[in-house]
């Protein structure tokens, strides 16, 4: 067992840039969830591969095994459950949402103008509004229902939509850009335990879609006919129209999700929600012993070799080695998981010469799983007897037991076959033959197929063609 010094002296630089990228997609999942039913599940479901960890390290044959069934029923359930939340994840980190048009240069300052005296009409007469301005994220996924409405924005298009009377002032308006798409739209409910009860159904519904997007949402209070601006996990109120004005600029602007400010440091770039930070760089550091971990343990194997890329006039002559010895080095786990021919030696023979070829293998020869590193090859040095190989045509003389009918032929179809073989043996042949044949049996079937046979046997033949020869009795004319 290695100490924690040993442990720590075998991370590379290479490792710690491994630990930094899993950390910081840790990091974007869990705040990305963070809030929503979904982030109580992934707290589960780490338990559950915590336990499934110890279980295995301490032995626990069954448990382990129920419980690595249990990993492939869990993973098609998360998909189904979380489908919604995968989609948009995955719409949010795609690039071709910043092509899609929906960011522009600017906001036109006329469609804030007409929506800020809206809300200011709306919080006068405490009418219960829900207005959701749509960003980069598409909305039609979390949007559980609405009533399609193409109409532009203006204030009192707003207003008269959030009347009492109006049949459309249940739910919120969608705007894009400067229309109108929906009203009475239907939005998720936020299920933040700790939101304060003065806020009633709307606020949670904004919260609800802006912890599933980067909508922004504007909500107006009919009991208080309070002005509140949601966005992600914040609401903030404003009782003076310029206030708001501002932000609603701030917000739309470019798409961005946060204003326009002046950069930030560094040390408020780390600070900034740091305790979700430091368990996303432990989650990942955990993840890095226990899967890969410190490359110390050390195992030998034999792998094969293959060659490759030998000309087609070559060929290889004599004894060569189909196997070497070599050790690997990895983690515990990983080398536990090795399985055969994962682990094989590639030789290429694209430049080989005539006569003897000299081979050195290094570890770029081999190929290996990730996370395994070669520690020995043994030889390292091969060599290869090369021949240029020819590839000549041979009549065949059929081998016939027994006296010919008086009065007929034999003929062989083909008369000739190609011979491949290595070029000094296959100087010293002049001709193939074939199997013995019973002029008797010939006699009565008249046509017989027969394995063509190459003499002398110590000739190492690479192919024959065709294999077989077909022999015909026919009477002379």
């Amino acid at each position: 067992m290695q100490t924690i010094p040993e442990l720590l002296s075998s991370v590379t630089p290479a490792n710690l840039i491994d630990i930094v990228i899993i950390a910081a997609l840790i990091y974007l999942i869990l705040a990305w969830f963070r809030g929503t039913r979904a982030y109580q599940i992934l707290a589960t479901l780490i338990g559950i591969g915590v336990f499934y960890f110890v279980a295995s390290k301490a032995g626990l044959v069954l448990t382990s095994i129920l419980f690595q069934y249990l990993w492939a029923a869990i993973i098609v359930v998360l998909v189904i459950v979380f489908q919604p939340e995968i989609r948009q994840l995955l719409d949010r980190a795609s690039p071709f949402r910043y092509l899609s048009g929906l960011q522009t240069d600017g906001v036109d300052p006329g469609l804030i103008e007409q929506i800020v005296l809206a809300v200011a009409e709306l919080a006068r007469t405490r009418t219960g509004a829900l207005i959701v301005l749509q960003r980069l994220d598409r909305l039609h996924n979390v949007i559980l229902t609405e009533k399609v409405l193409d109409a532009f924005v203006s204030a009192e298009s707003i207003v008269m939509v959030f009347q009492k009377t109006s049949p459309l002032h249940d739910g919120a308006i969608l705007i894009r850009g400067d229309r109108i798409k929906a009203a009475g739209c239907i939005l998720p409910l936020s299920r933040d335990e700790g939101l304060s009860s003065r806020y009633g159904t709307r606020h949670r519904a904004a919260l609800g879609l802006t912890e599933r997007s980067d909508a922004l949402c504007v909500v107006v209070s009919e009991e208080r006919g309070e002005v509140a601006l949601v966005e992600g996990k914040e609401i903030s109120t404003f009782r003076k129209k310029g206030n708001f004005r501002q932000a609603l600029d701030n917000g739309l602007s470019l798409g961005m999700p946060q204003p326009a400010t002046a950069p930030r440091s560094i040390a408020t770039l780390v600070g900034a929600n740091w305790r979700l930070k430091a368990l996303s760089v432990a989650v990942a550091a955990l993840l890095w012993f226990v899967v890969v971990g410190p490359q110390k343990s050390e195992v030998g194997m034999s792998v094969p070799i293959q060659y490759t890329n030998l000309p087609q006039a070559m060929e290889i002559t004599g004894k060569w080695m189909d196997r070497i010895d070599v050790r690997v080095r990895g983690s515990e786990s990983g080398l536990a998981n090795l399985k055969p021919g994962s682990v094989r030696a590639v030789v290429d023979l694209g430049h080989v010469v005539p006569g003897l070829n000299y081979f050195r293998i290094s570890a770029k020869n081999l190929l290996v799983p990730p996370g395994i590193a070669i520690a020995q090859i043994r030889p390292s040095d091969l060599h290869l007897y090369i021949e240029t190989a020819l590839i000549r045509k041979m009549p065949v003389i059929p081998s016939i037991a027994g006296a010919l009918p008086e009065r007929n032929k034999i003929v062989v179809a083909p008369a000739e076959v190609a011979v491949r073989a290595v070029q000094g043996d296959l100087k010293k042949m002049t001709s193939v033959t074939t199997e013995p044949i019973s002029i008797a049996e010939l006699v009565a079937k008249r046509k017989i197929s027969i394995p063509v046979v190459i003499k002398p046997e110590n000739l190492r033949v690479d192919s024959v063609d065709p294999a077989q020869v077909t022999i015909i009795l026919e009477a002379e004319k």
